[in-house]
C-alpha cells in the first residue's frame, strides 16, 4: 500500500482536468475497481445450509437396465 495519502477532494479536481475523452475510460476503470473490491470482500454463509433428502425409493418402479438405455439412446 502506498503511504500517499489522497483525498476525495483531490481525486474530483483531476477528473475535473481530464478531457471528456477520457471520461468513459475512467468510468470502466472505476468499474472494475468496484468488482475487484467486491471479490475481496468475505462471501457471506448461505442464509440456509443445504439439506439432505431422502427420495425413499421413489425410481424404484422404473427400469434402468443397460439394455433398455441403449435402446432409447438409439431412438434419440
Amino acid at each position: 500500500m502506498s503511504s500517499i495519502t489522497v483525498t476525495v477532494q483531490q481525486i474530483y479536481e483531476q477528473i475535473q482536468s481530464l478531457p471528456p475523452d477520457n471520461l468513459l475510460e475512467l468510468a470502466r476503470y472505476i468499474e472494475f475497481l468496484r468488482f475487484k473490491a467486491d471479490e475481496t470482500r468475505p462471501k457471506a454463509e448461505p442464509v440456509s445450509p443445504l439439506r439432505v433428502v431422502k427420495l425413499g425409493g421413489i425410481l424404484e418402479s422404473y427400469d434402468f437396465s443397460p439394455e433398455l438405455l441403449a435402446e432409447v439412446r438409439r431412438e434419440m
